[in-house]
């Protein structure tokens, strides 16, 4: 009879569990793809405004991940490199303030709180300025209203579709490890 509750037990354990974690791992997969690929592309516009270069197209430079290593070891020409560090550099306080704002802004108010709102309302105005240049060197052949929805959907997808990604592909390994 015990055997029997076990077995009742586990079906009906089963039957409650969620459906397979491989769609989670593949939506979270594609979430980061996404991810990455928008972060080419938003530094990709940052440095086309600093070189004033031609618009970006919707063909991301794979070259860019390998720009901090360059910049570190002198490859880059001096244009390149300031070019690589403003990219980077919005890029990064883009992610910061996404992942921890609060984490960063406590950091610099305990170093100097009267910097604790300039950090902020630097932060803020160059996302700012990214979204800008997303709109002014994106290129879509859809107009003004396609490159207004290009910098939008470029800016959600930075802001969220990395954490959200991760979040989807760890819960799938958990529910997978169950």
């Amino acid at each position: 009879m015990a055997r029997m509750n076990q077995v009742v037990s586990n079906v009906v354990a089963n039957s409650r569990r969620a459906n397979s974690p491989i769609p989670l791992l593949l939506i979270g997969l594609a979430c980061i793809v996404f991810w990455l690929l928008a972060s080419l592309l938003e530094i990709q516009t940052s440095e086309a405004f600093l070189l004033h270069g031609a618009v970006v197209t919707f063909n991301p430079n794979w070259s860019i991940l390998r720009q901090p290593v360059d910049l570190v070891q002198g490859h880059l020409s001096a244009d390149m490199a300031k070019a690589a560090m403003w990219g980077w550099g919005i890029e990064l306080i883009y992610l910061v303030c996404i992942v921890g704002h609060e984490i960063a802004h406590e950091g610099v108010r305990s170093t100097n709180r009267h910097l604790a709102g300039w950090f902020t309302t630097g932060a803020v105005a160059l996302i700012a300025f990214d979204a800008w240049t997303n709109f002014q060197y994106g290129q879509l052949a859809s107009g003004v209203w396609g490159q207004v929805a290009f910098a939008l959907v470029t800016a959600f997808i930075v802001a969220f579709f990395g954490i959200v990604g991760l979040r989807l592909i760890e819960h799938a390994i958990t529910d997978w490890t169950r």
